[in-house]
């Protein structure tokens, strides 16, 4: 790729011409998509070069992939497609404006299943991406058809999720935030707050924007809405994985109950039900 940017084509000056928004988003998907099997393929090799985690930091994702491919009444792996996902988050009534977004964002390749290489790449970016990285995540959840533009009918998902959120008790919360959260008008203003964040992107008034358009709000206010998005798909995955017992931050990905192993075959159903006697399957990570 060298210098060039994504989504740019060589004219005969020698200058490069930007291509339409939508093949811009198709090409980012593409790049996206190529990166994250190769981010998979070095991760395989331990220590490989550009790898964001370990290897046995990879052994516990693979676990909590393990996990999210399992089938919530049969306990047997099936793939990991709209309908698991749906299962996992879509029955969740304060995420269920939200789901198929983030479905569409992490799945790259648009084949309506989210493999492995995909699930690392998103979980790569929501914790451990870098600026640019954070940003097209943020903006693929805008873009759920993927023609390059967010729009206002597909940003109002994010702004309703964001208010349902706020609906939940935060014990951990300030209490002034606590008192602010749980008031209507707290509500109201975080779906003001993101309704303002697509005005001023949307500079021109056609109830649209594009990568360019937030690239150029965050060069000028910051990433404070990027934080503030992926903070919420940050809480609905940590959530979903709870049961797993893996906590994935930006320096660490910790198993607090390395003796399950989530693989359909081998999942011991005393390591599920306390009322019964079988004993749990007990598995051995690899060596960091």
């Amino acid at each position: 790729f060298g210098s060039r940017p994504v989504g740019s084509t060589r004219v005969a000056s020698g200058r490069p011409a930007l291509l339409p928004a939508c093949a811009r988003s198709c090409i980012a998907r593409d790049v996206s998509a190529a990166m994250g099997g190769q981010q998979s393929r070095q991760c395989e090799e331990k220590g490989g070069r550009g790898c964001a985690f370990t290897a046995k930091e990879l052994y516990n994702l693979k676990q909590v992939y393990f996990y999210l491919c399992l089938h919530t009444t049969t306990l047997t792996s099936c793939p990991l497609d709209r309908n698991q996902f749906h299962s996992l988050l879509g029955n969740q009534l304060q995420y269920k404006p939200l789901w198929r977004a983030l479905f569409t964002a992490i799945d790259l390749n648009g084949d309506g299943v989210i493999d492995f290489e995909e699930f690392l790449t998103f979980v790569t970016d929501l914790k451990r991406g870098d600026v640019e990285a954070r940003r097209q995540l943020c903006f693929r959840v805008f873009d759920p058809n993927c023609d390059g533009k967010a729009e206002k009918a597909d940003f109002q998902s994010i702004a309703e999720t964001r208010a349902a959120s706020l609906r939940r008790p935060c014990w951990q919360t300030a209490p002034y935030n606590m008192q602010t959260l749980h008031s209507s008008s707290g509500i109201e203003a975080a779906e003001d707050e993101y309704m303002q964040f697509f005005g001023a992107c949307d500079e021109d008034g056609d109830g649209q924007f594009t990568f360019e358009d937030f690239e150029s709000y965050c060069l000028l206010h910051g990433e404070a809405m990027v934080a503030q998005t992926l903070k919420l798909l940050e809480v609905m995955f940590d959530g979903v994985i709870e049961e797993t017992g893996i906590i994935i931050t930006a320096t660490d990905v910790k198993n607090t109950k390395p003796h399950i192993d989530w693989q359909d075959h081998k999942i011991g159903m005393g390591s599920l039900f306390c009322c019964s006697s079988a004993p749990p399957v007990f598995t051995t990570p690899p060596v960091a």
